[in-house]
């Protein structure tokens, strides 16, 4: 699976991805190993079953609409 598919699968969640291969064009590849609306909770779960690598990240927009950001 893609991982454009995988955050479209899941939006809103966060993400815990294997990639197995890159194309390219950069195209990530793998399959998702576990997903959770709370980043904590996925941290645990990848934790109880002692994953050592995997690309973690969050299936939708970082900001909710209507908010804004200063960096």
């Amino acid at each position: 699976m893609s991982l454009e598919k995988a955050k479209q699968q899941y939006a809103g969640q966060w993400l815990a991805f294997l990639v197995i291969e890159e194309t390219p064009s950069g195209e990530l590849w793998g399959e998702v190993i576990a997903h959770n609306h709370d980043r904590r909770e996925l941290h645990q779960e990848l934790r109880g079953k002692k994953v050592d690598r995997a690309y973690v990240t969050f299936a939708g927009p970082v900001v909710k609409p209507g908010y804004a950001v200063i960096l």
